[in-house]
This record gives C-alpha cells, structure tokens and sequence, in this order.
C-alpha cells in the first residue's frame, strides 16, 4: 500500500482544531483510495517562539525537505509581534522551499450573502492561482521621513520571468 510521509505544522489560534479536522478527512481519503498517510507533527509557531525564541531552525528545514508534503495550520500569535513568525515560519518556508504557488478557492455556498449583485453558487465557484515567492513577497520597499507627517512608504513588486511564467504554466 502506497504511503505518504507528511510534515504537520499544526501553528497557532484555530490552526491546532483546523489540522485536527483535516488529517480526518484526509484519512477518510486515504482508506477510500486505498493509501495512507504517516504523519509526524512539528511545534513550530506562536507558543514556541514565546518558550525559546525560536521560529523554524535550518535543521528543520533540512527535515522537512524528506516529507512528501506539509499539512500548515494556520500561523500568529498575539503575543508576538507582527512579521516575526510570518517572516520566521511561513516565508522561510515558502522561500526556502521554493514553494512557488498559492492556490485559494473561492466558492459561495448557499444561505451565504455576497456583496456582488444579482450572483448565486453557481456563479461563484473558481481557484486564484497567485505567485507565492515574488511579487510583494520579496519584501522591496522602504519608508522615507517616518514617524512624521511627510511619511511615505514605498512597497514594490518583483517579478522574473521565470516566476510569472511557471505560475502561468501551472494555471494552465
């Protein structure tokens, strides 16, 4: 029986309870398609760093790359200040791992208002595919005379060709 090792960063807030969830559906797939899954979760998030200061180590990273896939719930804290585990955790491992694509489905269900006008469940049911390692993720940018009145920040965003063209490619 095929197996599938699978990393599971469980994270922060309503990550744990999500994670819980998922790794029942996703046994419930496995038995049904007739492979399973090994899985093996991590402490990486919001209560660790808080313990040790710690967001995700290289060593971690370097285990991580052995799995077939990682399971991430959902990552921040409120005691930690803002951009520390998301430049820590879930842009090391974007970047570290090249994890170039971000999938969101974005499907109305029934019962649900929606603020577009005159469109129902059938009409809204899709996948965004966006870049996920350039674009505003590649942190360019800067501020001029902050802290005053005069203040302006400067976001940019960086895109190759390589990286438009594969996003494009795996949409397609």
């Amino acid at each position: 029986m095929k197996s599938y090792k699978i990393a599971v960063i469980p994270g922060d807030g309503t990550g744990p309870e999500v994670i819980t969830e998922a790794k029942k559906v996703l046994a419930a797939v496995a038995k049904k398609k007739g492979f399973r899954f090994e899985f093996l979760d991590f402490d990486f998030g919001g209560e660790r760093y808080k313990r040790t200061g710690e967001t995700l180590p290289d060593s971690a990273l370097k285990e991580l790359k052995g799995f077939d896939s990682i399971l991430l719930g959902a990552i921040g804290h409120p005691d930690v200040k803002p951009g520390v585990l998301e430049r820590g955790i879930l842009l090391k491992l974007r970047f570290d791992l090249d994890l170039y694509i971000n999938l969101r489905p974005v499907k109305l269900y029934p019962g649900v208002d929606t603020p577009i006008k005159d469109k129902g469940p059938e009409d809204i049911d899709f996948v965004v595919v966006r870049e996920n390692t350039e674009g505003l993720y590649t942190g360019a940018g800067g501020s001029l005379s902050k802290g005053t009145k005069d203040e302006v920040a400067i976001q940019e965003s960086i895109n190759t060709r390589r990286g438009v063209e594969r996003c494009i490619r795996y949409a397609l």
